[in-house]
């Protein structure tokens, strides 16, 4: 049974001391029917949820604090309002207070010490303790006498009634909290998915420096040799020695960070992606930080591929870092439109990004591949902005999924970027 946080952090006393206050508040919402001190009240709408959404209490210890608050709190009332006579007020407290403790008893033998529980056999139980203790209640008001058939009808409705209300209310609740989890569960397995996009795609960049990270530390051993042999200074022998250790020592590092983040983003743990979840994974966190910047951007996306990609973090990679660089040319642009499609060309898979933006010059186009090029930077402090960037897709387009990528664009007028990736390295593992 699902117990929302907030119900269960309290102390159980004061969840009692809530549901036992609530309830003889509630019943004073009531209607007088059948017989003299027989009254149908919106109390018994109320006993149920708090029974639902308090699982851990004791049903008797709950409907026994109820017991005590209701029909006190209704007899004090009806003697300051001189309603009834001493006699038939202790009546009334007497059979109220049965009304709840066989309702507790029973939902406590029926239900509660039950091992399993669901939400059929709670409404079941609920109408037949609803109809049983109203039974119970009346039959003390009467003696035990003057039963008929209409009063066996009006407790069984009364109870269908209440019971119906009050479970739809409780399952309604418990439905929409499981809806709302299952959304938050989603935007943080989203979130991951993104995460671990950009984890793999630095770690896949790591992984291709190490070979020049070797080069460097050969170099330096073979300066320092070179040094021994031409008899230079023991300074410069020591130099050289110290930069080939440090540079070990800088590649050891690197191995180190990139085997602990490959064993947590392991590709074994999280299963391929069709496409379209791709498209939809990205977009969403794109839109929630356009959403966040507000900016006036629409990225309207069309795509008639259905294909399992088993490498979609470096899916994600590309189409973020694409997609991202065209919200930047449309900063400070109102009626922003970045167009994304996807289309299956026989053995390829066509990309493209396109927007309305700022566009980029004839100089920059010529740049804009070459490691290390960036134009964002923080004009207060000075710092590169990093990410992937466009050198570092491009590798992936080439190295992974044997693709190209090509840019056009005219200054204030539109960039489309369009990426080819092989079809076949696209569905089929490739290691890094």
């Amino acid at each position: 049974m699902f117990k929302p946080t907030r119900f269960i952090s309290r102390k159980r006393s004061q969840r009692i001391l809530l549901a036992a206050t609530c309830i003889a508040l509630a019943s004073q919402v009531n209607f007088q029917t059948y017989t003299p001190g027989f009254i149908l009240t919106l109390s018994v709408f109320l006993l149920p949820i708090f029974l639902y959404f308090n699982g851990d209490l004791n049903p008797i210890q709950l409907t026994s604090a109820i017991a005590l608050a209701s029909p006190i709190f209704r007899g004090v009332l009806l003697f300051i309002s001189h309603d009834a006579s001493w006699t038939n007020i202790a009546q009334f407290i007497v059979t109220d207070m049965a009304f709840y403790l066989c309702y507790g008893a029973l939902y406590y033998l029926l239900y509660w010490r039950r091992g399993q529980r669901n939400n059929s056999s709670f409404f079941f139980i609920i109408l037949l303790c609803d109809y049983l203790a109203n039974l119970l209640e009346v039959s003390l008001l009467t003696g035990f006498s003057h039963y008929s058939y209409q009063l066996f009808q009006l407790l069984f409705i009364t109870a269908l009634i209440r019971s119906l209300t009050s479970c739809l209310l409780a399952f309604l609740y418990h439905y929409f909290t499981l809806m709302m989890r299952a959304e938050n569960h989603e935007q943080r397995y989203y979130h991951f998915i993104w995460v671990a996009s950009s984890v793999k795609s630095d770690v896949y960049f790591m992984q291709k420096n190490i070979s020049e990270i070797e080069n460097v530390m050969k170099n330096a051993y073979q300066l320092n040799q070179s040094l021994q042999d031409a008899t230079s200074s023991p300074e410069n022998q020591a130099m050289a020695l110290s930069i080939a250790r440090d540079v070990h020592e800088i590649k050891k590092d690197y191995q180190n960070v990139m085997r602990g983040l490959g064993d947590y983003f392991d590709d074994s743990q999280n299963g391929p992606m069709q496409l379209a979840d791709i498209l939809k994974v990205t977009l969403t966190y794109i839109r929630s930080a356009i959403r966040e910047k507000h900016q006036d951007i629409i990225i309207d996306v069309h795509s008639d591929v259905d294909l399992v990609i088993p490498n979609h973090y470096y899916v994600v990679s590309i189409l973020s870092n694409l997609i991202f660089n065209s919200v930047d040319a449309l900063a400070g642009q109102p009626h922003g439109l970045i167009h994304v499609t996807v289309a299956d060309n026989d053995t390829t898979i066509l990309l493209n990004v396109s927007d309305n933006g700022s566009g980029i010059s004839p100089e920059t186009l010529a740049l804009i591949f070459h490691p290390g090029f960036t134009t964002k930077f923080n004009e207060a402090t000075g710092d590169v902005y990093r990410g992937i960037g466009l050198s570092h897709v491009q590798k992936i387009v080439q190295d992974i999924f044997n693709g190209h990528i090509q840019v056009s664009s005219v200054p204030h007028q539109e960039t489309n970027f369009q990426v080819t990736l092989n079809k076949q390295r696209l569905s089929q593992e490739v290691s890094a």
